[in-house]
């Protein structure tokens, strides 16, 4: 600051603000040494023995020693590939803990953008809500009559809630759909004198706004009428069935009266007990006779 003529000079300062710091990585690419050279001389030697092999399958000792040749061979392979992870596990763990922490730090980063972001969907949907809101009532306003025929619903399009559509173009579009609507309505009526199924017709447009589902509803229900016209005229067509005569009943023809004859009834062997039991269901039927005992009774 100086003085000069009396008044005062005035300097600014430009302060600059500090930024995040840059993530500076410092690594040095690790070496993994082996003695693949002569591993694989011992490995090529010690399969050369089963290269082309054939056993005889037929026999239960040589199946046995297909398998145990086999469970050799896995054996030579699974040491090598345990060896493999067991160096890849370690070699990953540095990897593994810078991952970890950057992650850590970008969190931190995501917990603040997602802060905001839930704001600006919030708006986002408040705005949609609001100019859907404005083009349900320019519908009730400007179809007045249609409006309780026909939902808002059945001709919104999403689109145009869109900001890149505009207000004033999704009305216009808005308007385009009555429009059709009432043009097919109009077509419809044309045809009124001549659709036994206006209502039918009518009823199906206002419901799919769909002139062509119009028609064929009450095409439908024409085809339905001929089809039961059909069935009532031959039905009322066929003759009536010729009562069946009933037949007379045959006279009954009278039992022939029995004849009373003598019976003689030979019993082998009975108690007295036994006899009396019989006698008495004999009389129950009304025979009488006498029963003689030609023993000691």
């Amino acid at each position: 600051m100086s003085e000069e003529n009396g008044a005062e000079e005035v300097v600014a300062e430009v302060i600059e603000e500090q930024g995040a710091p840059d993530l500076v990585v410092t690594y040095s690419p690790s070496v993994i040494s082996a003695n693949f050279d002569a591993m694989e001389d011992s490995i090529r030697a010690k399969v050369a023995d089963y290269e082309g092999a054939k056993y005889d399958l037929t026999k239960d000792e040589s199946i046995k020693e297909a398998k145990n040749d086999r469970h050799y061979l896995n054996g030579l392979k699974n040491e090598i590939e345990e060896r493999r992870k067991a160096v890849k596990r370690e070699y990953n763990k540095p990897l593994a803990a810078f991952e970890k922490r950057c992650k850590e730090i970008t969190s931190i980063i995501d917990g603040a953008s997602d802060g905001i972001k839930a704001q600006l969907d919030g708006a986002e949907e408040r705005r949609r809500a609001g100019a859907r809101a404005a083009l349900e009532a320019h519908y009730r306003e400007f179809a007045e009559l249609l409006a309780p025929v026909v939902p808002y619903e059945h001709l919104h399009d999403d689109k145009w809630l869109n900001k890149s559509f505009g207000e004033v173009k999704a009305k216009k579009a808005l308007e385009e759909k009555v429009s059709a609507v009432a043009r097919d309505w109009d077509t419809l009526k044309a045809q009124r004198g001549s659709m036994a199924h206006y209502e039918v017709a009518e009823r199906e447009l206002f419901r799919t706004l769909d002139l062509g589902s119009a028609l064929n509803a009450a095409r439908a229900a024409d085809e339905e009428d001929a089809r039961i016209a059909a069935m009532r005229e031959a039905v009322e067509s066929r003759p009536a069935p010729r009562p069946v005569p009933r037949r007379q009943a045959e006279p009954a023809v009278a039992a022939r009266p029995e004849l009373s004859c003598a019976w003689t009834v030979e019993i082998p062997s009975a108690t007295r007990s036994q006899m009396e039991q019989l006698a008495a269901a004999l009389r129950e039927r009304g025979i009488t006779g006498t029963i003689k005992c030609k023993g000691v009774c």
